[in-house]
């Protein structure tokens, strides 16, 4: 079973560590766009929205990243620890996302890097659709409907 904190300052640092090396492909060249410096990304994840630890059976195994956005709740990101990949975290914790704010956001948002068809592959199957192309720094933004009106969204 799989239990949610917030994360602690220690954690936060140990959530930008495995962030900064599974996004590696991608990272730097889109801070570079953004035009912002690894410490001031850094900032961001501790002052925009939330990051949580994830824990199985008291372990920690990873961390999501969210943010509140008026009616969508954006997924900044989603790190599942080398060892536990591949064991259905990512699921639960996007069903898990899904459950909880179905009654007070229309619908989940996050990006995916084309090096990453991994994580693609999972968000299609859990109904994730694509709703944009970044192709200048190699994202798809995917949406999910959460309520009616997120559904009307999407066929809008």
């Amino acid at each position: 079973m799989l239990t949610y904190k917030a994360a602690s300052p220690e954690q936060h640092e140990e959530f930008l560590q495995l962030m900064r090396v599974d996004a590696a492909d991608y990272l730097d060249y889109s801070l570079k766009l953004m035009r912002l410096t690894w410490q001031e990304f850094a900032e961001l994840t501790r002052t925009v929205g939330q990051v949580y630890a994830i824990y199985q059976d008291e372990r920690l195994v990873g961390f999501y990243w969210i943010e509140e956005r008026g009616r969508i709740l954006h997924l900044h990101g989603l790190f599942v620890k080398h060892p536990f990949q591949g064991k259905g975290i990512g699921t639960q914790v996007l069903n898990m996302l899904a459950d909880k704010y179905a009654s007070s956001m229309e619908t989940i948002e996050l990006g995916v890097h084309d090096s990453n068809p991994g994580a693609r592959s999972l968000y299609e199957k859990l109904e994730f659709k694509t709703v944009k192309r970044l192709a200048e720094v190699g994202f798809s933004v995917m949406q999910k409907p959460l309520s009616e009106k997120g559904r009307e969204r999407e066929s809008a």
